[in-house]
């Protein structure tokens, strides 16, 4: 129940144009973004963008377990990128992408799948490590414990890349 009755109301979710986050179920839950080049002095990329544009596409679709997606526009990484499921970092070279990460009980940082990619690619990625999730993970499994069950070399060769990627 939430301490704010009043904010889960439909109407104001309508007033602002968006639609309520997903919090519960096993599905991907709302993307995490910091502001980026939108409004922060050290972003190198629009994580805002990025963010708003991932969100659009996966939140709230249902997936083996509950996956959590990251955008930071810095290498800060106040989007908290390393600690989830999928994660994106800008950087001056282009986007870093994290698989694996997870916060909690069992907490594992990302593992580094992707660097100097462009936006367009980066998203391309996503989709591929979304599917490969979905095709492999076993029912309530998190993406880093997949990926300890499989390794990370194999989700790279399915999805194309190379160790040096």
């Amino acid at each position: 129940m939430s301490y704010f009755p009043a904010l889960n109301s439909p109407a104001i979710w309508a007033e602002l144009g968006i639609q309520p986050g997903s919090v519960v179920g096993i599905c991907v839950r709302s993307v995490k973004a910091c502001p980026g080049t939108t409004y922060c002095k050290r972003g190198q990329m629009d994580s805002l963008g990025v963010g708003r544009t991932l969100d659009a596409k996966y939140h709230g679709m249902e997936l083996p377990g509950k996956m959590k997606i990251g955008v930071s526009g810095c290498p800060n990484q106040c989007g908290e990128t390393s600690f989830k499921d999928i994660g994106l970092v800008g950087t001056p070279k282009g986007w870093r992408v994290y698989v694996g990460g997870n916060g909690g009980t069992n907490p594992r940082l990302g593992d580094i799948l992707a660097q100097r990619i462009d936006t367009e690619t980066a998203l391309a990625l996503v989709d591929k490590i979304v599917d490969y999730y979905r095709a492999n993970a076993k029912p309530k499994e998190r993406m880093g414990r997949m990926l300890e069950r499989l390794g990370l070399e194999a989700m790279e060769e399915a999805l194309g890349l190379g160790s040096d990627a």
